[in-house]
């Protein structure tokens, strides 16, 4: 992974512990973050001395954070704001933080944090050769930063990932029915509930309600991601080895199985012993040998985005929990965008937000990427942030600059549609296409072909693909 997806994974993790008011987590994850700034600084000798700058302020911030964390805990104004869990126009945001232009104030009472040991890496105020135009000089924010009366927990704030179900946007129709399954699971003393599949188009949000109902139930989340694979053996290792990790910590656990139908239907098979009694068979490998894995309690969930590929015999095991993921509405995205946006500590305007709905295609996926390109639009090409708000103009413009159409059609969209409208016949078959716009036939199918048949802008036949009198009309602008 990338510096930038390190520090986010990293940060969010403490922003969930920080949420759930687990003071040691939170305080382990700041000093990850500290010491996530100190490797890079020393990993990267050749970077320049604004970026070197920058990654010695972010250690000096979030030292202090883990410092009061440590000595004040979790209701210290300064850490609720740093998460977003109050409002308070004195104090930095992480916004502010990230950019440079505020610094966090430790009060005279305050001691060193113990068991801390990270080596500065940059003196605090710049030596000779490096001139202090290259660096910004952050102004200090008010010492009166210790609450008088104590701070109530802000229960109705929006976060970038939900932490529970009830806290999940959208799909009420599967919400209201494992809350009810949860609910009874725990008053019987359980911690698992029946077989589950959920089915529907990518980036739906069906591996993050998968983690949800592991949170809910209370017991370990594993997931296998059965795409990865390139073939059956590899495919057959990797199912072993998860179901004998999962034996041998022998705790209640959630099983997870995303993209269950990219799994052969001789391993879809073999996962039925576990299903029917609890006990992993294998298939036999190539040396001819089986292995027989019996795990005690778990749910076993299944997702899918094409249901046709899943066997019945698993199908069977799920029906009662079976739900298939639909569109997100327009209400629905709207929320979900300003809770993200909100998490950078950000704003956005109504009008932008209406003119990034039409762009998500209705799923999550996209609305997380549109949300990260907004808020690298707010930058200048020296890495420095000129605006906390997104209005109208910063939104079209970002998706002029992309190529992205008021449907949410992107350039790669537009090509498929016109390699189509070349063909003499009018009719392709998905392989050829796929290779003549130079995307693999699974991505092809995936991400591409789907939302273009949502839209009634592909027909698919026996024949191939062909495209609808809609998209004609589209391309010739009508």
């Amino acid at each position: 992974m990338e510096f930038g997806e390190i520090f986010r994974e990293k940060y969010r993790a403490a922003l969930n512990a920080a949420r759930n008011e687990n003071q040691e987590k939170t305080l382990s994850c700041l000093i990850d973050l500290c010491n996530l700034f100190s490797e890079q600084y020393k990993k990267n000798n050749g970077d320049s001395i604004v970026i070197k700058a920058k990654l010695s302020y972010w250690q000096e911030t979030f030292e202090k954070y883990a410092y009061i964390v440590k000595n004040h805990g979790l209701k210290d104004r300064r850490v609720q704001k740093l998460f977003g869990l109050i409002e308070d126009i004195d104090l930095p945001s992480f916004s502010d933080v990230m950019d440079g232009r505020a610094k966090i104030d430790i009060t005279e009472d305050d001691k060193p944090l113990d068991n801390i040991s990270i080596e500065g890496i940059v003196p605090s105020t710049p030596s000779k050769e490096e001139p202090k135009s290259q660096i910004s000089i952050v102004p200090p924010v008010s010492k009166e930063t210790t609450p008088k009366e104590p701070i109530q927990k802000y229960e109705t704030k929006p976060f970038y990932n939900p932490d529970s179900l009830k806290s999940f946007i959208g799909q009420p129709h599967i919400i209201k029915d494992l809350l009810k399954e949860i609910a009874i699971a725990k008053n019987e003393g359980r911690k698992h509930l029946d077989n589950i599949l959920l089915f529907g188009n990518p980036g739906l949000g069906k591996t993050t309600l998968m983690q949800l109902i592991a949170n809910e139930l209370g017991v370990k989340f594993e997931l296998l991601d059965c795409s990865q694979f390139r073939n059956s053996q590899q495919s057959l290792k990797a199912l072993q080895n998860f179901f004998m990790r999962i034996a041998r910590d022998n705790e209640p656990v959630l099983i997870a199985l995303d993209e269950i139908h990219m799994l052969t239907n001789e391993l879809q098979s073999s996962l039925l012993t576990l299903l029917n009694n609890r006990v992993y068979v294998s298939p036999l490998d190539i040396n001819g040998q089986c292995k027989r894995i019996p795990i005690d309690e778990f749910t076993f969930v299944a997702a899918t985005t094409d249901d046709d590929k899943v066997l019945d015999t698993i199908k069977n095991r799920c029906l009662r929990l079976t739900f298939q993921l639909v569109d997100y509405t327009f209400e629905e995205l709207k929320q979900i965008y300003k809770n993200k946006i909100m998490s950078k500590g950000l704003t956005i305007t109504d009008e932008a937000i209406d003119i990034c709905i039409p762009r998500s295609r209705g799923a999550i996926r996209y609305v997380n990427s549109i949300v990260d390109g907004l808020n690298n639009a707010l930058y200048n090409d020296e890495g420095v942030r000129t605006s906390t708000n997104i209005d109208l103009d910063i939104a079209l413009d970002y998706f002029k600059e992309k190529e992205i159409d008021s449907i949410g059609l992107t350039k790669k969209d537009i090509e498929i549609l016109n390699v189509i409208l070349q063909e003499p016949n009018g009719v392709i078959s998905a392989d050829v296409l796929s290779a003549r716009v130079g995307l693999e036939t699974k991505k092809y199918l995936s991400e591409f072909e789907r939302y273009l048949i949502k839209i009634g802008f592909i027909s698919v036949t026996g024949r191939g693909r062909s495209l609808t009198e809609k998209a004609l009309n589209y391309l010739k602008g009508e």
